[in-house]
């Protein structure tokens, strides 16, 4: 028999388990029974789709169907999620953050999380039709738009927030970028150089040779201005379709220097040229946005300069993803993407010369 964890696996839901998550969120009914579907690629976790069956006549409230997220089946990427605290951020962003971000996110209907196995489960609501962006084909500049204004939403609810940096749950990282190190930056390099750099761009790969040889100085720590980011906002973790995108996939996020969302959405958001005609205009309506809900002392120059700077942050997550994540063939392909795009936009935007030595 095989021993049940404190937080239930996906394999280990019941209909009494997601009776009892919908009472708590005061939706009085009685799951009968549920079938399961798999959602999504995601490689640090497992996301089901839970369809429901209701004992009797269920009152209006209660959800045909639920989304559940749960540790990875691959044991390499489930290590990655609990030993590098992914599994632990997502739960505190929906325990103690949603509800305060402004930003689109699902509703949650349970939030748990095993502090001494770093197992985690999270139910929350089903926003289909809405479906989920695809990395590999971008986004149309009007759909980036609405992306960028939710960010703005989520980083002016956080900004200089120093009550919030001193909750004992939160994850402030001690460098520019949390959770990669740059030994384990280092030793991610050398196996993708042996992997992937044959089929790639000779210049994409100098940028990230120089790059990872200065890792250590650029993740120094940043001066304020801070905020709350989400750390990989792409449109993978967007489900696009209604009036506002909705904003999943609270691994990576934290407490750090401003600038990281908006350089590592709009480096993979669209084609390069696309993204050269357009990545001015609308960092000038991200930063409008900013204004409009009370940011002050912020101006385009400072955003351009943490733009520069995190456009290097999607290199170092697709680089170290390759060994700590389950490996496919649409992730190979998605790396490859992530880290030409991230060095392209570095080239475009003068910041390899402005890595320090």
């Amino acid at each position: 028999m095989t021993e049940q964890s404190a937080v239930p696996r996906h394999d280990q839901i019941t209909a009494a388990w997601l009776s009892a998550a919908l009472q708590n969120k005061g939706v009085d009914a009685r799951i009968a029974d549920f079938s399961v579907e798999g959602v999504g690629t995601g490689q640090l976790g497992e996301t089901k789709r839970f369809v429901l069956r209701y004992q009797g006549t269920p009152p209006a409230a209660a959800p045909r169907t639920l989304v559940g997220k749960f540790p990875s089946d691959n044991a390499v990427a489930a290590a990655s999620g609990r030993d590098m605290g992914f599994y632990r951020s997502e739960v505190m962003f929906y325990r103690e953050l949603a509800h305060r971000a402004v930003i689109n996110t699902p509703m949650v209907y349970a939030a748990e999380y095993d502090a001494n196995g770093g197992d985690f489960v999270l139910l929350l609501e089903d926003m289909a039709p809405a479906t989920t962006g695809d990395h590999m084909q971008g986004c149309s500049v009007e759909n980036a738009r609405k992306a960028l204004h939710e960010a703005a939403m989520l980083h002016a609810a956080f900004w200089n927030d120093g009550e919030l940096e001193k909750q004992p749950w939160l994850y402030v990282p001690p460098g520019a970028q949390g959770f990669y190190t740059t030994e384990l930056l280092e030793s991610s390099w050398d196996y993708f150089v042996k992997n992937y750099a044959a089929q790639m761009d000779p210049a994409v790969i100098r940028v990230c040779e120089k790059f990872v040889g200065c890792h250590a100085a650029w993740n120094a720590p940043r001066a304020a201005p801070k905020c709350f980011s989400h750390n990989d906002y792409r449109v993978d973790n967007m489900l696009f379709g209604g009036e506002r995108i909705c904003i999943v996939d609270w691994q990576t996020s934290a407490y750090l220097g401003t600038g990281m969302d908006v350089a590592y959405f709009l480096g993979s958001a669209f084609d390069r040229d696309t993204r050269k005609a357009v990545e001015r205009d609308l960092l000038k309506e991200y930063l409008a946005h900013l204004h409009a809900r009370g940011v002050k002392d912020y101006d385009f120059e400072h955003l351009m300069a943490d733009y520069r700077h995190y456009s290097f942050a999607v290199l170092v997550v697709a680089i170290a993803a390759t060994v700590i994540v389950k490996k496919t063939e649409r992730g190979d392909r998605l790396f490859m993407k992530m880290v030409t795009d991230g060095a392209y936009q570095a080239i475009d935007n003068d910041a390899v010369d402005a890595l320090p030595v």
